[in-house]
């Protein structure tokens, strides 16, 4: 592989820049809904992925000790309702492995959860009543779909030595639904193993060809008040996937189930730096065919409750 890379490199005419090195990790996603009250306290949850039941268990002591920033609807607290999905990151230790929770997202996860929150946004925007954080100011429904996504080419290189991958891009889109900037956030290999340089500059080959093509898509961007949208209204997090023959395959390989990902850091985007109450979303979080829009206004108050062995 490394010949390869070397020989995609040539071919460019320029050299492959690693932004930083890569880890192994092994990664699992769940997905569940979550209900919170007035206070933000869980007060109920509940999962959509079959796990084993020591995972199970390890997820029914953390989870319900969560504690969110709490909502409003039409400035009233309310108890509220949100998908999620739960990453898994696990190592292996003397004794076996070390499991942990890597990052939960709060967000419309399936088609249907998708359908239902844009029904919601709609029904809100009719009523004036949108599902805010308590004590920051409305923000206003915000819809953004695709009109052209040429997707990206497969490097030769990487394809004849059958390396996969994924890409998750940060998109900032102007209001007519053009691409304002584009950056590769965080990248990974799947179930490959080899020397880090190599392995880095695979990666830095995929971010490269993903960012290419994505500053030429279209999207059509949807809200009542276009003139006051901000960065984080118009940023798509989009993940692109690069794999060998199975583009049509719509059962998520990742849901319930180990992967081994060798996986770069999670890399800030420059238009959202020190922006309040950014929602993190990393490579390991979204499928091929799935898109995180926006913000959100479900959040955590403490984010050091992620990371620690279950």
């Amino acid at each position: 592989m490394a010949l390869l890379l070397a020989s995609a490199g040539a071919q460019a005419g320029d050299r492959l820049a690693v932004q930083a090195a890569g880890e192994s990790v092994m990664t699992m996603r769940v997905d569940g809904d979550l209900l919170i009250d007035t206070e933000g306290r869980v007060t109920e949850y509940s999962l959509r992925t079959a796990l084993d039941p020591s995972l199970r268990q390890m997820l029914d002591k953390a989870v319900p000790a969560w504690r969110l920033v709490p909502v409003t609807q039409g400035g009233r607290p309310v108890n509220a309702k949100t998908p999620m999905r739960i990453i898994l990151a696990a190592r292996e230790v003397p004794a076996g492995y070390e499991v942990r929770i890597d990052n939960v997202v709060f967000a419309p996860i399936t088609p249907e959860d998708h359908a239902a929150a844009k029904a919601s946004q709609l029904a809100a925007r009719e009523r004036g009543e949108t599902i805010d954080v308590a004590g920051e100011q409305p923000r206003q429904p915000v819809s953004i779909t695709h009109q052209m996504m040429q997707p990206p080419l497969y490097p030769k290189g990487l394809m004849i030595a059958g390396v996969e991958g994924t890409v998750l891009l940060n998109v900032r889109l102007n209001p007519n639904g053009t691409v304002a900037e584009v950056v590769a956030s965080q990248s990974s290999l799947l179930n490959v193993k080899g020397r880090s340089s190599v392995l880095d500059k695979a990666r830095a080959l995929l971010e490269r060809e993903s960012m290419r093509v994505a500053a030429q898509w279209r999207y059509t961007v949807d809200a009542a008040h276009a003139e006051l949208l901000d960065a984080e209204d118009l940023t798509l997090r989009v993940p692109i996937e690069f794999r060998m023959g199975r583009s049509g395959d719509k059962v998520d390989p990742l849901n319930g189930a180990w992967r081994h990902e060798f996986r770069g850091p999670n890399l800030p985007v420059p238009w959202l730096r020190g922006k309040e109450g950014e929602q993190v979303v990393g490579v390991s979080d979204l499928a091929g065919s799935e898109q995180m829009a926006g913000r959100t206004p479900f959040r955590l108050v403490d984010r050091s409750v992620l990371g620690q062995a279950l």
